[in-house]
């Protein structure tokens, strides 16, 4: 199974015309683990006031603006009309659009900034991670996650051999070459599972965004962060 088929996405498999039963189904009415790309006000109260914990990871917004580029040029279909060299979806266009807060889930930074004032609110609830300093250091933010969730790993020997166990199936690397997300397919949608799979690197941006669009989104990510005690143009 694929990562959509293990952790369901609650927004897509309830708006769609292909509904399961996520929340209601007796067999998953403990460990129920969902994904969500909605807002945290766009939760519904069911799921706010459940008392269950919320894992929200935020990135740098020029990284999200390059893999969000990626992702929609690889769904839409290119036609014989298309001219662009960077596909049906410009990156010119995807940065008007991210910049502007069109998005299928709204404005990026009010998406990022509900999550994280909401983790200042219910600390035990509500945790925020950074993509970035997974990246830079997996195994304090998996014990940070463990901690989270009420399963500490033990600080002996055998916990470290727990944390490097986790560290290593849960790797991109190791999932990006996993037979099923190679070549499978998410039935949902018939989306190539590999669609979901590109790099998973830091600052990647640097090789798709003009000088000009880095600014204006430092800009403006200096703006919409300012007095929140969130920092994300950093890395």
């Amino acid at each position: 199974m694929n990562p959509h088929e293990l952790v369901p996405p609650l927004d897509v498999n309830f708006l769609s015309d292909q509904v399961q039963d996520l929340l209601l189904n007796p067999g998953r009415s403990k460990g129920r683990l969902l994904q969500t790309h909605l807002p945290y006000n766009c939760l519904p109260e069911s799921v706010r006031n459940s008392g269950c914990k919320i894992v929200h990871v935020a990135r740098n917004p020029k990284d999200t603006l390059v893999s969000m580029w990626h992702f929609y040029n690889k769904i839409l279909k290119l036609s014989e009309t298309t001219t662009t060299p960077d596909g049906p979806f410009p990156v010119e266009r995807a940065a008007e659009s991210f910049c502007s807060g069109v998005l299928p889930c709204g404005s990026f930074y009010e998406h990022v900034v509900g999550y994280w004032e909401e983790s200042n609110k219910r600390p035990e609830e509500v945790l925020f991670l950074k993509y970035e300093e997974l990246s830079r250091d997996p195994e304090e933010q998996v014990r940070k996650l463990a901690s989270f969730m009420r399963r500490p790993f033990s600080s002996m020997e055998d916990g470290d051999a727990e944390v490097e166990k986790v560290l290593r199936r849960s790797s991109f690397n190791r999932l990006k070459e996993l037979e099923v997300n190679k070549n499978g397919v998410w039935e949902l949608h018939r989306l190539p599972n590999n669609t979901f799979f590109r790099k998973g690197t830091v600052g990647d941006w640097k090789c798709y965004l003009t000088p000009q669009m880095a600014k204006r989104i430092d800009q403006l990510t200096r703006l919409k962060l300012q007095g929140t005690g969130l920092s994300l143009d950093d890395f």
